[in-house]
């Protein structure tokens, strides 16, 4: 799922239900059972994190999958709200929280998360969005988008 086929399905409504309540899920799962042992589906397609965050309100621990770039020892996280969609919760839950952590594979690594500003947003949107395209259509609908740096904390 490269280049334009990513943009048509994560941007499409269907795509993106399939994405959220298929792929994201069964990606948890395969994690969580191999303990990073076994590529997630989305890993297939994208360069692909698990994001754990505390939830703002309800205090528990919530795992997402989420498409990355890195920047040396950070990675680059981001989030464009579809057209017709609520603001994602894990850009809520990680801007409260300021940290998380990620599994990359079988490594577990704590990192705090600094939210991007303008200036920051712009040089690191084309990269995010050369890795998925489906950011660009969301944005466009939208005008909304948030992006994070998460550095791994010792």
């Amino acid at each position: 799922m490269t280049g334009s086929l990513s943009a048509r399905v994560g941007s499409h409504p269907a795509g993106l239900w399939i994405i959220k309540h298929l792929i994201s899920p069964i990606d948890r799962s395969i994690v969580r059972i191999s303990g990073g042992h076994l590529p997630t589906l989305s890993s297939l397609a994208v360069p692909t994190l698990q994001l754990t965050v505390v939830g703002r309100r309800s205090g528990q621990e919530r795992t997402i999958p989420l498409v990355y770039v890195r920047d040396g020892k950070c990675l680059v996280v981001g989030n464009a709200r579809p057209a017709g969609e609520r603001r994602n919760p894990w850009v809520l839950n990680l801007r409260a929280a300021g940290r998380g952590r990620i599994q990359l594979g079988k490594r577990m690594i704590a990192v705090e998360a600094h939210e991007l500003d303008a200036v920051e947003t712009e040089r690191w949107w084309q990269p995010l969005t050369k890795v998925w395209p489906a950011f660009a259509d969301e944005y466009a609908a939208t005008g909304e988008r948030t992006l994070f740096v998460l550095e791994p904390t010792p």
